[in-house]
């Protein structure tokens, strides 16, 4: 169930993932915690942890800051528009949230977990899986300076040339 909560501020972290033990959810609000809570933490995504999240919300007296916004079909918006993304995944494949979130150019801090994260991101937007102060304070520093945490988008990850080259490796032309 989607909230009715929309930004009515100018800036806010996110986090854009189904509520399953992949996404470590309780590790990013944990850390989230442990942070000077600066900006909201706006959470879009469903999944069968995300009523044990609104119980781990509430119990660490989170309710003002951390806001569950359900699925969202156009998420892009929100992701446009954060301060920067922040991602807590024990593994994923190729990271797709983090690429579109840098083709938005919103800055992404994410754990650096097996495939996906080193691939897009510099070394120091990176923490160690599972490593809740570290996350925090990336957290920290990106709700300081979110600069130091900007990076490029690749071109060459643009659907376009994947596809063009998908069918150049697939030997197939127009």
């Amino acid at each position: 169930m989607a909230s009715d909560f929309r930004p009515s501020y100018s800036s806010y972290i996110i986090h854009v993932g189904s509520f399953k033990t992949q996404k470590a959810h309780e590790m990013l609000i944990r850390s989230y915690a442990k942070t000077q809570k600066k900006l909201p933490l706006l959470l879009l995504g469903e999944g069968a942890l995300f009523d044990s999240m609104k119980e781990l919300v509430v119990s660490l007296n989170l309710e003002d800051k951390v806001h569950f916004l359900g699925f969202q079909k156009n998420p892009y918006p929100y992701i446009k528009h954060a301060h920067f993304m922040v991602l807590s995944s024990v593994f994923e494949g190729f990271g797709r949230v983090i690429a579109e979130s840098l083709a938005l150019d919103t800055p992404v801090i994410s754990t650096d977990c097996p495939s996906g994260p080193s691939e897009l991101l510099p070394p120091n937007n990176l923490v160690p899986v599972g490593d809740t102060d570290a996350l925090a304070q990336k957290m920290n520093e990106a709700m300081d300076d979110i600069n130091v945490f900007r990076t490029t988008f690749d071109k060459q990850l643009s659907p376009t040339n994947i596809a063009r080259q998908y069918k150049e490796f697939m030997n197939i032309s127009d």
